[in-house]
């Protein structure tokens, strides 16, 4: 079958035909694709802090009697710290578009609400040795949870492509919407192969994630949740077999 589209023509039709199938496996790819992208900026982005945070030292506990530390000794981290947030984590192209949250809420959203006040431009928390080891942690359990998403996001990929291509052959096995009937068997054997394979691979996990879950979060913005079944049944309503 050409695929090369005339307009108004049958190839025409069996090119938007084709597109309209398709389109949520491409919206995926697209989407998917943009995730990986932010998901490695935000990681060097944590990278980066952690490298500033490291550099930063500590208050250690006064000896002389409480209430006569002086407040530069204390503020003096917590500018430190907002300084390297600032022009790290939140310096990445897509965190306005993204997230457009204060670096307070973005570090009680990242690193847990105990550590906003030690980031507060007021604070009067004293940037302990203990302190900064949790936050090292924390900044280290950031970058994780992004290597590893990405990992499921990678994982995604390839899949959601080999089911593109093969979508792809079997749609480019037809000159119209009819299935010859010689065809028909082989056809609906094919599409049933495709489908228990992703229904199976819901069932299961990628990399670390619950596989719906997965995507619920990753295609919350579309109309469908699982792109493959989506474009899979389109093909199934649209053609008479």
């Amino acid at each position: 079958m050409s695929t090369t589209p005339v307009r108004d023509g049958t190839q025409w039709f069996l090119h938007t035909w084709r597109d309209h199938i398709l389109e949520p496996i491409e919206t995926a790819l697209t989407v998917l694709d943009e995730e990986h992208t932010e998901l490695v900026a935000e990681q060097s982005g944590f990278e980066a802090f952690l490298q500033r945070l490291r550099a930063v030292d500590p208050v250690e506990q006064p000896s002389t009697p409480v209430g006569t530390q002086s407040q530069r000794s204390v503020s003096a981290p917590v500018e430190a710290l907002r300084d390297a947030y600032t022009e790290t984590v939140l310096a990445v192209d897509h965190y306005e578009s993204v997230y457009d949250e204060s670096l307070v809420e973005n570090v009680a959203v990242e690193f847990g609400p105990d550590y906003a006040a030690l980031f507060h431009p007021a604070a009067n928390v004293r940037f302990s040795p203990p302190l900064k080891r949790s936050l090292v942690a924390a900044a280290r359990q950031a970058i994780d949870e992004r290597d590893s998403l990405d990992r499921a996001v990678e994982i995604e990929q390839d899949s959601i492509q080999k089911y593109r291509d093969n979508l792809g052959e079997i749609i480019d096995t037809l000159d119209s919407t009819v299935v010859p009937e010689w065809y028909r068997e082989t056809f609906q054997n094919n599409i049933t192969t495709l489908l228990q394979e992703r229904q199976d691979q819901l069932h299961s996990s990628v990399h670390r994630f619950e596989t719906h879950e997965f995507c619920a979060y990753m295609y919350e913005e579309q109309l469908w949740t699982y792109p493959v079944l989506t474009s899979l049944a389109r093909l199934q309503e649209s053609v008479d077999s």
